[in-house]
Parts: C-alpha cells; sequence; structure tokens
C-alpha cells in the first residue's frame, strides 16, 4: 500500500492542475518584482497532462520503494525548501530562463534523502538508486532543475543526519 503522504502529494499535484499556470509558474521577471509565492508554486503546476503523469509516477514509485516514505509534516517542510533552492538556483544560475513548471526536481531531492535516509538498512537500494540517479543527471546534460533538486536533498540529508548525529556525541562527553 502507497504512503499516506505521498498519496496527498498526488493529490496535491492532480488539483494543482486545475489552477491556472499562468498565475503559478517560476517566472524570473515576476518572482524578482515581488510575487515570492511563485518560488514554491512553479514546482506544483505542470506543462501538460503528460508532464503531470510522469511526475505522479515518480512519487509513487519512490513510495512504492520507500514504503516508509515521510511523514505529512516534514515531507512539507522538506518539499519547501528543495523548492526554494530550486528556484533560487534557476533565478542565479539561468535568470535567461522564461518559465518552469513541474516537480521533477523536488522528485530528484525526495529521492536523494530517502535514499540517504534508508542507507543503512537497505544500502544495495539506496546506492542503486544514488548512483542511477547520478549517471541520469550526466546522460541528460545536468538538467538543472533535476540537478538542484538532487543536491539540495543531498544537503537536506546530510544535515538530517549531522542533526541525528549530535545528541549521541555530545551525551558521550
Amino acid at each position: 500500500m502507497v504512503n499516506r503522504s505521498a498519496l496527498l502529494l498526488c493529490m496535491v499535484l492532480v488539483f494543482s492542475f486545475f489552477l491556472p499556470p499562468q498565475l503559478l509558474q517560476w517566472q524570473p521577471d515576476t518572482i524578482t518584482s515581488g510575487q515570492w509565492w511563485r518560488l514554491f508554486t512553479g514546482h506544483l503546476v505542470h506543462l501538460n497532462v503528460n508532464h503531470l503523469l510522469l511526475n505522479l509516477a515518480g512519487v509513487l514509485i519512490l513510495a512504492l520503494l520507500f514504503p516508509r516514505f515521510l511523514p505529512v509534516g516534514r515531507l512539507l517542510w522538506i518539499t519547501l525548501l528543495m523548492a526554494a533552492a530550486i528556484s533560487l538556483g534557476l533565478l542565479s544560475l539561468r535568470p535567461d530562463l522564461a518559465s518552469y513548471r513541474g516537480f521533477s526536481g523536488c522528485i530528484h531531492g525526495l529521492a536523494a534523502i530517502l535514499a540517504m535516509r534508508e542507507l543503512k538498512t537497505d544500502r544495495w537500494l539506496s546506492i542503486t538508486l544514488l548512483a542511477a540517479l547520478s549517471v541520469k543527471l550526466v546522460l541528460e546534460g545536468f538538467e538543472l532543475a533535476h540537478a538542484l533538486g538532487f543536491a539540495s536533498g543531498l544537503l537536506i540529508a546530510g544535515a538530517g543526519f549531522i542533526r541525528r548525529r549530535t545528541p549521541k556525541q555530545s551525551s558521550l562527553e
């Protein structure tokens, strides 16, 4: 059975598909003129039905690979962090990009986070997924949103590992 938070995420993506994308998509000129919400909402809208279906499939595949997906609250905060990182990265590195839509960058980040989290319990799956994503990024020429999502996921996962280890280390002192 698919995790409740993964299903909720899929429902949000489907609902967002029916919203006017022109008001929500990532666009540098509108973001720099004060429409900051587009840093986040641009990841919820899609180019077409096929684009939405591919992103839904990505979320569901991750939920099937990692049954202990993420609790809803943590998924929300992590998604907001990744969306901001991807959007700010696009704004800095590709200011000429006219617009951006889609959740695939966040999916790459979620994959990195889930794989890193499960590294101790399912090493083979985690290493295989991280390697496959790395190869995919190289083969697609480091599609920027995907690469930024993957990198932000690794950073978020790394920060989580550091925080988890700190109490154990300090309790020994």
